[in-house]
């Protein structure tokens, strides 16, 4: 393993190129994009380039990760008195600095009742009181720096009277921090714990789903398994966990892994470099552990992030790589340009994954909706403006970049461009949910992997489960 360095900041070009649903084109690009980017979606799903999976009920792999990463994603949106609820931000007819007419925005409540409702199906009240016998109540602790650390990202955070008459409220984000929308003229931001209770008194939290207990798969991980990366020649292939450990299939080498090591956040992903010799994990906080031939670059590392990274893409000659975070912001190291980003602007989803397009050395970004973010790579098709029952939690794209695919946590596969559909797991019940996919280079086909380590393989050899 290469040892961590001090981050380096990430390079900045002042161009952005948007196609897709969600939000306006900015920069060069200017408002027309966001018209042809739709008029390109119509276009693909009319002429059958898109094929589109089915989408019963399921899981997701960390439910808390991913409300804090929702939450997350609303950073910059207004604050607006009575604006938004479970269907995103809105405007609540109130005009007051910040919020003029017909400005989408949030409150308090709402923030959390979208970031909640998004994940996991359950509807808040939105009167300041609480759903009788839903979710687990962590109560308030004899200083606030113990209640912090009974917190897990994604918990409900309480504050200004009691649990069943509180009157301001956030998603606790992790390291002490909580995404709020705390008042007039402050946009939907990250507040501490400890500030918030020079406040307010604090009234509890709320965690409205389960923490699995973790289980030994079968290659030896602990869920849950979190990545996926195949060999060049796609022979083999390699998963983590989301404590680092590895575990190597078919004809891929041992590089070493995390085991054992204390890390001081989960990893995320799992990426090859070009000749197969080496990887990288990259963890919630952007910090970089490289193996084999993988040379570290940089990372995020100690460095404080608006939103967690969620994946990672290499350069074609892996002498650089980019990093995403659940905000849409971009980190580029080595020689991997940036292209642009959606950092700073409000998306209706969160990022969740990101994909090098070697020919043109540009990027795609995909959000929980499946909607598609292009940056000097071609777009090709996405689900932005479609309803999916479950979150999108992953991408790949073919080496020649004239294709992709992304999936949704049921097993839901979606193709655009020259990538294939070769089946799917949608409509079939799961053990555990999907958490990403990998291509086979080889066969054109692909593999989806799920959080309890087990591989589905369409069109992709079997190479042992995780």
């Amino acid at each position: 393993m290469t040892p961590l360095r001090p981050p380096r900041k990430p390079s900045i070009r002042a161009r952005i190129r948007y196609w897709g649903a969600g939000v306006g084109a900015v920069g060069a690009s200017g408002s027309g994009a966001m018209l042809l980017g739709a008029a390109l979606l119509l276009v693909a799903l009319a002429g059958g380039s898109l094929v589109v999976g089915s989408h019963p009920a399921g899981a997701a792999t960390d439910v808390g990760d991913q409300i804090a990463a929702t939450a997350a994603s609303q950073a910059g949106v207004a604050y607006c008195d009575g604006g938004g609820g479970i269907g995103g931000a809105s405007n609540g007819g109130v005009v007051e600095p910040g919020c003029g007419p017909g400005m989408p925005g949030f409150d308090c409540t709402t923030l959390v009742q979208y970031a909640v409702y998004h994940v996991t199906g359950i509807v808040l009240p939105g009167n300041g009181t609480q759903l009788k016998g839903v979710g687990t109540f962590l109560p308030p602790q004899a200083t606030i720096a113990a209640s912090t650390a009974e917190l897990l990202p994604g918990d409900a955070t309480y504050w200004g009277g009691t649990i069943n008459g509180y009157s301001h409220s956030g998603i606790y984000a992790g390291n002490g921090m909580v995404w709020d929308a705390i008042g007039v003229g402050q946009p939907v931001q990250e507040h501490s714990m400890s500030y918030l209770a020079t406040i307010y008194n604090y009234d509890g939290a709320i965690r409205y789903w389960s923490v699995p207990a973790p289980v030994v798969t079968s290659g030896g991980l602990v869920t849950p398994v979190v990545g996926m990366a195949a060999t060049p020649d796609g022979h083999g292939y390699w998963l983590t966990d989301a404590a680092g450990d590895v575990s190597a299939h078919g004809s891929a080498g041992r590089y070493g892994s995390l085991h054992g090591d204390t890390l001081n956040a989960p990893i995320a992903h799992i990426v090859a470099t070009a000749d197969g010799r080496g990887y990288w994990l990259v963890a919630a906080d952007g910090g970089i552990f490289s193996f084999g031939d993988a040379a570290f670059l940089g990372s995020m590392g100690g460095s404080h992030l608006n939103a967690p990274v969620v994946d990672m893409a290499p350069t074609p000659d892996d002498r650089g790589y980019w990093l995403v975070a659940a905000d849409g912001g971009i980190f580029a190291f080595g020689d991997a340009r940036f292209h642009g980003s959606m950092g700073g602007l409000p998306l209706n989803q969160p990022i969740v994954g990101l994909s090098a397009d070697d020919p043109t050395g540009g990027y795609w970004l995909v959000a929980s909706d499946g909607g598609i973010f292009a940056f000097d790579a071609p777009f090709l098709g996405s689900t932005g403006a479609l309803h999916l029952a479950r979150p999108v939690d992953g991408m790949t794209a073919l080496p020649d970049g004239d294709g992709y695919w992304f999936v949704a946590s049921d097993g839901g596969v979606f193709n655009a461009g020259a990538a294939r559909f070769l089946g799917s797991m949608g409509g079939t019940p799961l053990a555990a949910p999907v958490v990403g996919l990998a291509a086979d280079p080889a066969t054109g086909g692909y593999w989806l992997v799920a959080s309890d380590g087990g591989i589905f393989g369409f069109g992709a050899p079997f190479y042992g489960a995780g």
